[in-house]
């Protein structure tokens, strides 16, 4: 059998070099991790998160060859299996909550042309209209579940149930003895009642719950998906200005030839 097919790769380069990350199969997905060409880690795993560190699925020989100081990489997947992003976290963010959380990092850029910088690039142009997607999937778990029940409970009343004639159980009738409670003191509690909008939304909370929290977790994509960009952009400014400063360097003090 051959090596399954590629269906996602993301390419980022700092200071440190350049990392690649490739995503191979969709079920039991295996990730590689490139550090300028030359594989760091890879893993196998149907999580929809997972987290490489160097080292991971190399032998001894292949680890004693890596450099210090790599991080570590956390790529993330749709609950259909589709890979959505890559990002890099630095050693410290490695060891630390950051990258359990979610926060910190850098993400990788998607290669050009493929679903994931299709989807980066709708999320950054229409952010509203995704943050109304996303409101319409909150909205969804909530009506799906209810729609289901209502059919089900319709079908058990079409559904002509047998007739069964059980037998009744001659239950022992328990006489329990009565416990003296103690005649406690009424406390008189204030007379309020809580506004009407707020009543309303006690009430229906576990429906309003995962629209609302649908509809914020989409701005904050956005707002993290708009960061990450303007971070990946200040590092390819850096590494543009790297080589000009080197060239300064070497120049200066030279001595002029007469």
């Amino acid at each position: 059998m051959g090596e399954p097919k590629l269906e996602q790769a993301w390419d980022l380069a700092t200071a440190q070099g350049r990392h690649r990350v490739e995503v191979r199969g969709t079920v039991n997905r295996q990730v590689t991790w490139l550090h300028d060409g030359v594989v760091v880690a890879r893993k196998k795993s149907m999580d929809d998160k997972i987290r490489v560190k160097p080292g991971e699925g190399l032998d001894e020989d292949e680890r004693t060859r890596l450099p210090e100081g790599l991080g570590m990489v956390g790529v993330l997947f749709t609950h259909l299996g589709r890979p959505r992003r890559a990002t890099l976290y630095t050693a410290e963010e490695a060891d630390g909550l950051t990258s359990l959380t979610g926060l910190g990092g850098i993400d990788l850029d998607p290669e050009p042309g493929s679903r994931a910088a299709a989807y980066e690039e709708k999320v950054l142009a229409h952010p509203r209209r995704y943050a109304a997607i996303q409101t319409a999937g909150g909205v969804a778990t909530v009506l799906v579940p209810i729609l289901v029940a209502a059919l089900l409970a319709r079908l058990a009343l079409t559904v002509p149930w047998p007739d069964w004639d059980l037998p009744s159980i001659p239950w022992p009738d328990w006489s329990l003895p009565s416990i003296p409670w103690p005649d406690l003191p009424s406390i008189p509690w204030p007379d309020w009642s809580l506004p009407g909008w707020l009543a309303w939304v006690l009430d229906h909370a576990s429906y309003v719950w995962p629209v609302v929290l649908a509809y914020v977790l989409a701005r904050g994509e956005v707002r993290r998906r708009r960061h990450q960009a303007e971070r990946r952009a200040v590092a390819r400014a850096s590494l543009e200005e790297r080589p000009e400063e080197s060239a300064d360097d070497s120049t200066e003090g030279r001595p002029d030839q007469l």
